[in-house]
């Protein structure tokens, strides 16, 4: 029997047509925990860009930005990877000659941008969100990024792990941009963390997600459902496809393995 469920955020808890969670989410949500069953959010957002009201359904758990940073209920974080600095001073110095637009996540910064240009403008749509102003990465520390978005195709998103980000890795669950992690963060990694913590069963585990990003925790949890909406690749490795996060995804995939 499956106790604890893992849920991506983007593109399966909140839909990209009106960016927010819909009612049978919610009541899905609201009844596993009327279960006793154990529910976490599992994203590649960082905690301080999740909106406030999410928080109000009673989440027993944070993993975010990938798996780079693990928080309790009560958003205390316990864990926290940081992009190896090396990789941050190549990239700026790389930047210099071969200009690049990406963001820093940090725990002080949340989001910054280096530079505006189509593939972040089309991003923040996506997302609903406003693009933020841009700051200079070389005015914040380079020893405390806990994650990048590269706003490149993917071939030149293989060219910089390859040549530049050499200690990290690479995601991509969208067409405009990359996640950019250390190598050991990923969010199967942040569920083992959180598995340990709350004394969780990993062989009891469920996860839910839509993007590359997704791919190691479906993989990893005993039970792995691809929205809908999800890329090819992760329906692929999923052992359910559930409709898209825009057509109750979650309420009828949990409904299928009876568990609401």
């Amino acid at each position: 029997m499956i106790e604890s469920f893992f849920f991506d955020f983007d593109g399966t808890l909140q839909g990209f047509e009106n960016h927010e969670l819909s009612e049978s989410t919610i009541e899905a949500l609201h009844k596993l925990k009327q279960n006793n069953k154990k529910i976490y959010i599992a994203t590649g957002r960082n905690l301080s860009d999740m909106p406030e009201s999410i928080f109000e359904i009673g989440f027993n758990g944070y993993i975010n930005n990938n798996g780079g940073m693990c928080s309790d209920a009560n958003r205390n974080t316990f864990f926290t990877e940081y992009i190896h600095s090396d990789d941050i001073k190549a990239l700026l110095e790389y930047d210099k000659k071969n200009p690049v637009a990406f963001s820093y996540m940090t725990t002080k910064n949340p989001f910054s941008i280096n530079r505006v240009n189509e593939n972040i403008e089309k991003s923040f749509n996506h997302f609903g969100l406003k693009v933020p102003e841009v700051i200079n990465p070389r005015d914040l520390p380079n020893d405390n990024i806990i994650q990048m978005n590269l706003f490149v195709n993917e071939e030149e998103e293989r060219f910089l792990l390859e040549n530049v980000l050499k200690n990290s890795v690479g995601t991509r669950w969208i067409e405009y941009f990359a996640d950019i992690n250390p190598k050991d963060v990923n969010k199967m990694e942040g569920i083992k963390r959180i598995a340990k913590r709350d004394n969780l069963d990993l062989s009891k585990t469920m996860s839910f997600g839509d993007g590359g990003n997704d791919i190691k925790m479906l993989e990893g949890c005993k039970i792995g459902v691809a929205m809908g909406n999800a890329n090819k690749n992760v329906k692929e490795i999923a052992d359910h496809i559930t409709s898209s996060v825009d057509e109750h995804g979650v309420w009828n995939a949990l409904k299928h393995y009876d568990f609401i």
